[in-house]
């Protein structure tokens, strides 16, 4: 009856949220037991940290940073490009200083300044799967992952078979215009 739709490790513990249901819970990383729930008046859709918040998307242009002891909203950002809000932030991943999102339906990830909410570059993912695999793109691109042992960078999607390596190379950034976003 929940539909599960977003998950961090943060220390010890792990967050997950659900998408309409409003409820979050907390599971300890050593057993996977459940030590908590928590509320947000927003749907859920990602959830990633920084080291110091939570912070969550909601489908809209905002982030959300949530303190990890209270699970209050601090504060929240509008995520823009070319001073426009870029709506549909879905899946969420902090590597090195940045927030990458996926947005919904699209195969760009926005890779977002989170001290601004400007997004600083745009990766490009057009076209990945059918290329590595020859088959049509069964769903959505909708899955972000880091290693950050070794740097290396997953991509994935709904309803996808395979998971992907990727490498973020200067050629795949989209820095000349605003991918169709509509």
């Amino acid at each position: 009856h929940l539909f599960g739709e977003g998950v961090t490790v943060m220390g010890d513990r792990i967050f997950q949220l659900t998408w309409v249901s409003h409820t979050g819970f907390i599971y300890s990383v050593d057993g996977l037991q459940k030590i908590g729930t928590f509320s947000y008046s927003m749907e859920g859709w990602g959830i990633t940290h920084d080291d110091k918040y939570l912070i969550m998307s909601d489908g809209t242009e905002f982030l959300y940073f949530l303190d990890p002891k209270d699970l209050m909203i601090t504060h929240r950002i509008c995520v823009t490009y070319s001073d426009k809000p870029v709506r549909l932030l879905n899946e969420l991943e902090y590597i090195e200083g940045r927030v990458f999102a996926n947005i919904w339906q699209k195969d760009h990830i926005a890779v977002i300044d989170p001290k601004t909410g400007n997004v600083t570059d745009w990766i490009n993912l057009s076209g990945l799967y059918l290329q590595q695999t020859g088959e049509p793109q069964p769903e959505v691109l909708n899955g972000i992952a880091y290693d950050t042992n070794d740097g290396k960078l997953y991509i994935t999607g709904k309803l996808w078979k395979k998971v992907f390596e990727i490498e973020v190379v200067p050629g795949i950034f989209v820095k000349t215009h605003r991918p169709n976003l509509h």
